[in-house]
């Protein structure tokens, strides 16, 4: 087993590759990624991410015999899944906002006013059983 931090381990000889492809080929690969995802901000992302996986994992699998490819495939995935979370993120916002109004409904109901600012001193406890309240009738009798 080599040393990654012998001059001829795998480690060096990965980073000597990545140092390469980086000067080589990093304008064209961030340019075909920003064309894709027309987000130079998230290419660039995507690309650096894709670089600290080749050297994580380049120094155990040995380097790739097209690492330009390797690496473009590597940043389109990350791109991807950059957007996906952007997508879920903006998607359980809405979710969380209408949890929130339908929680200050019930808590009106209630006759419980809650400010904005007291709003994160409600326990989770009670702020659970306002939404769902406990189990009543035979079957919870049961469970005793």
């Amino acid at each position: 087993m080599s040393d990654d931090l012998t001059p001829g381990g795998a480690g060096r000889e990965a980073q000597s590759v990545v140092d390469a492809v980086a000067r080589r080929s990093y304008g064209k690969l961030v340019a075909f990624l920003a064309m894709r995802t027309r987000d130079l901000a998230a290419a660039e992302d995507a690309l650096g991410d894709a670089f600290a996986s080749a050297l994580a994992e380049w120094p155990r699998t040995g380097c790739p015999a097209n690492p330009e490819a390797w690496l473009l495939t590597a940043a389109r995935r990350k791109a991807i899944d950059a957007a996906r979370r952007v997508r879920t993120g903006e998607a359980a916002t809405g979710h969380l906002q209408l949890l929130a109004a339908e929680f200050e409904i019930l808590a009106r109901n209630r006759g419980d006013h809650l400010q904005p600012d007291q709003a994160d001193r409600v326990d989770g406890g009670r702020a659970w059983l306002s939404v769902c309240p406990p189990p009543t009738g035979p079957r919870s009798a049961d469970r005793d």
